[in-house]
């Protein structure tokens, strides 16, 4: 029974039921607990300075996520482009064991991502296939904020490929040969820098015949080789561009009389010269004609300007590395200069179908045909100027032909790289390159071999893919 107390005409309650009495007795301390948070959640009065302390964890982390990953960006940028230095610097690298291979890339990578930078990489993976190289590496990036939500570290990869040109290439080196090679060492400093060149671009073939080289010696003359001394495009006699005039006769049948000064040549002491084809056809590949005197190829005899015809003959297209080297090393250096016949027999090397050629087709999408030519000299004579050009002082009429041959090959899609070393008509050599950034100008004998090394870097035609 509830005891109830009269105050006027209401009734209040003054005593709770011992029944309830007994129900909070027996609630205990979690009972308790669980009312005082039933409570404190219906009550609206201090909730924002509550609600604001809980959120200040989940905006803490989320400003260090922020700043770390900023960090961890930085990280991913510098890796990638030290992986990038590395993948080039193991796709241009030939002849070498698996082991050499990875410590040529870690070179690389550590010498473009040194200690002092942000992150610690680990040791990078290199997988070569021939086609393809991919280098990977990750890096450990300790967090500055992101600890307070227990991430102590960030784990950041990178990835880089090289993929080696899938175009195919064909090169001729065409090589000054000329007695002043002969000077300060300049023959045997182009005898290494051209085997170089040989061996770092034949490394570039992914599969044989890829790439293949050529070699065309030349002074004023180039050789085509004694073995060819029956074939139909040669001619044996052919006119000098002097005449030899006197009188003849006596008394009324005396007359001035010049008669055509004409060159004739014994197949049977000829070492395989042929000079400059009579003119327009000195500067042009058109096929030799039977019949048609003009079309064919001048066998030359052995004299000082050709240097005794002691060039070695030309060497077609070629995958014969060994065979390539042994024939640089055999050139010897004598005789005058003309660079026209020189561009010529380039360009016959690099054409389908011409004369002792056996390149291929042009096929701009899928082959790329390179003339790497090199001169120490000013030109000093040609067939035209023969009784007027001396073989030792510049000849400016080889300049005039020289110029049209180069703006004929600029038409046909070759890539011409011209090297001047110490002595040459500059101006005349840097136009026959097809672009500027293609010619170089080489003052001491020592710097034609990282000229040859910065060509054949560019004809290993490597590029990042990803």
């Amino acid at each position: 029974m509830v005891p109830l107390r009269l105050t006027g005409n209401a009734v209040q309650v003054v005593q709770m039921d011992t029944a309830a009495q007994r129900d909070t007795a027996d609630l205990g301390a979690f009972g308790l607990l669980r009312r005082f948070v039933g409570r404190w959640a219906a009550d609206r009065r201090g909730n924002f300075a509550m609600i604001f302390a809980i959120a200040l964890i989940p905006i803490a982390a989320a400003a260090g996520a922020a700043v770390d990953i900023s960090r961890a960006y930085i990280v991913e940028t510098r890796l990638a482009s030290a992986l990038d230095a590395a993948a080039l610097a193991v796709g241009t690298a030939s002849g070498m064991t698996a082991e050499e291979v990875q410590a040529l890339a870690q070179a690389y990578f550590d010498a473009n991502y040194p200690a002092s930078k942000l992150g610690v990489p680990g040791t990078i993976s290199v997988a070569d296939s021939q086609t393809t190289v991919d280098i990977s590496v990750s890096a450990d990036l300790p967090t500055t904020i992101m600890g307070i939500v227990g991430i102590d570290t960030l784990k950041i990869g990178a990835t880089s490929q090289v993929m080696r040109h899938g175009k195919k290439l064909e090169v001729v080196l065409v090589l000054d040969n000329t007695g002043s090679m002969n000077s300060g060492g300049r023959l045997t400093v182009l005898k290494s820098a051209a085997k170089d060149l040989i061996t770092t671009v034949s490394a570039a073939a992914v599969s044989p015949g890829d790439v293949r080289i050529g070699i065309v010696p030349f002074t004023v003359d180039v050789n085509v080789g004694p073995s060819q001394v029956n074939e139909p495009w040669l001619k044996w006699s052919w006119d000098l561009p002097t005449q030899s005039c006197g009188w003849q006769g006596k008394g009324k049948n005396k007359n001035w009389v010049c008669e055509q000064d004409t060159r004739s040549v014994s197949k049977s002491s000829w070492k395989g010269c042929v000079i400059d084809r009579d003119q327009d056809y000195d500067v042009s590949i058109a096929a030799p004609v039977s019949g048609s005197d003009a079309t064919l190829f001048p066998a030359n005899q052995n004299d000082p300007y050709n240097g005794y015809c002691g060039l070695r003959p030309i060497v077609p297209l070629s995958t014969d590395w060994n065979m390539l080297r042994n024939e640089i090393d055999a050139m010897v250096a004598g005789g005058a200069t003309n660079t026209t016949i020189g561009f010529v027999w380039g360009w016959q090397m690099l054409t389908h179908g011409a004369v002792l050629s056996n390149a291929a087709a042009a096929d701009p999408d899928e082959l790329d045909k390179v003339m790497v030519y090199m001169t120490d000299g000013v030109n000093t004579y040609y067939r035209e100027g023969i009784g007027s050009c001396n073989g030792s002082s510049h000849c400016s009429g080889v300049d005039v032909r020289t110029e049209m041959v180069c703006d004929a090959i600029k038409q046909t899609g070759i890539t011409v790289y011209t090297v001047r070393l110490i002595n040459g008509n500059a101006s005349l050599l840097q136009n026959c390159a097809t672009h500027p950034s293609m010619y170089y100008n080489v003052n001491t004998a020592d710097e034609l071999t990282d000229v040859f090394k910065s060509i054949a870097q560019a004809l290993s035609n490597l590029r990042l893919t990803k």
